[in-house]
């Protein structure tokens, strides 16, 4: 352990600071640093030999059957990932696809800003005059469940949501505890403005609505100041709900770390069914060549998590094929083994459903494939899938996690 605190001592003071990882092009939390330094719990895993297993989600499956036969109420889904997920990607073919099937409309939650540039099609937003602290950051006050917390930097705010593959879904807005008493919220959308609403921000998570269905959303804020505005919910309210809750840079540990009494306010309101973790893409570093520490932290986490939002299944998702240069050949990372070990370790170490994405993609050499694939169904970063890629890798799970609902039906009907 001695390792541990001399590494701990070189780190930043930020708990959750970002840190550029030369070589990689990758950002990783100081977290997962932390893990490497970790060496008390390493093992080795040379092949990938853990098997999906959705079989353990029957509260979730049993949710959903009773969504289908009774075509009312709602099924929740929070689904956090990292920089492979962000901009909806993934995320927004696994909804389009459960709300085809099982009813339900909308994006679900959505921050009032966030740290990097949105490229996705599922919805359009601009913001200014924000703050805004991630998962990755230090916060001045907690954040919500997105991991992310939006505070106005001046007398006035802004954020311009506009639709992109649906309508936006009966907006709601969701902020936290204050002293202000002067903060007000203008609504403006494509039938015009509407009086600005006084802000009370009395309790620990409180709400407003703010209009009905609409094509375009601008929110306002004045005298703001001081507010912990944590986003805007778009959801249809019958059917399946899924927000995507991706972090760029995010290994999965600092989730441990979220607000206890929020979350269960946030679980209160949204009721979740499922928790979807899917990380990996960036706690692949030189930093750390095994995982045995990270499967031990991130089995913490997961106990969080069954805290923050009781009664929800989870779900882990393995990382992907990815492929990094040998002499003159890309082939398969040589840590990618140890780390899917590590994740299927401890998704069974918390009897948590698991996903080997790895296996599902084609496995050994498959990232290569995917790249040289015409047209290209992942970056030559030989990391990340391109739109085509994701919306197939959304259609594998989307299929895999069918599969055993099909069976839990039949033994149930």
């Amino acid at each position: 352990m001695g390792a541990f605190y001399a590494f701990k001592a070189l780190l930043p003071e930020r708990l959750f600071a970002e840190v550029a990882v030369k070589g990689n092009n990758m950002i990783v939390d100081s977290l997962l640093l932390l893990a490497a330094a970790d060496s008390a719990y390493e093992q080795d895993a040379t092949e990938v030999n853990i098997e999906t297993n959705v079989s353990g989600m029957t509260s979730f499956y049993r949710k959903l059957f009773e969504l289908e036969k009774t075509k009312k109420g709602s099924v929740r889904i929070a689904y956090f990932g990292d920089s492979q997920t962000e901009s909806d990607r993934i995320v927004q073919d696994i909804r389009k696809n459960y709300q085809k099937k099982y009813g339900g409309s909308g994006i679900g939650f959505v921050p009032l800003s966030i740290p990097e540039l949105y490229f996705g099609s599922s919805i359009k937003f601009q913001h200014s005059g924000w703050n805004t602290y991630s998962i990755l950051a230090k916060s001045p006050v907690s954040l919500g469940v997105s991991g992310n917390v939006s505070m106005a930097s001046g007398a006035s705010a802004w954020t311009r949501y506009r639709a992109g593959t649906s309508l936006l879904a009966r907006p709601t807005l969701y902020y936290g505890n204050s002293k202000n008493k002067d903060a007000t919220v203008t609504v403006t959308t494509e039938k015009g403005t509407l009086a600005p609403i006084k802000l009370k921000p009395q309790g620990l998570l409180n709400k407003r609505s703010l209009s009905p269905w609409a094509k375009e959303l601008t929110v306002q804020f004045d005298n703001a100041e001081s507010i912990p505005f944590y986003g805007i919910n778009f959801s249809g309210g019958s059917g399946v709900n899924i927000d995507n809750f991706a972090s760029r840079g995010n290994s999965g540990l600092p989730l441990g770390y979220l607000n206890m009494n929020l979350m269960n306010a946030f679980h209160r309101e949204f009721g979740y069914d499922l928790i979807v973790l899917q990380f990996g893409a960036n706690v692949i570093t030189p930093k750390l060549k095994q995982y045995g520490a990270y499967s031990k932290k991130m089995s913490y986490v997961v106990s969080r998590l069954k805290k923050y939002f009781p009664g929800a299944d989870i779900l882990v998702i393995s990382m992907s094929d990815k492929a990094t240069k040998y002499g003159t050949q890309m082939k398969t990372d040589s840590v990618l083994a140890s780390l899917i070990h590590a994740q299927g370790e401890y998704a069974g170490n918390t009897n948590s459903s698991f996903i080997n994405l790895f296996h599902m993609m084609g496995g050994e050499g498959s990232m290569v494939k995917w790249v040289e694939n015409n047209p290209a169904l992942a970056a030559t970063d030989y990391t990340h899938f391109s739109s085509k890629g994701a919306k197939k890798i959304a259609d594998l799970i989307f299929e895999k996690l069918e599969e055993e609902y099909e069976k839990f039906k039949k033994q149930n009907e």
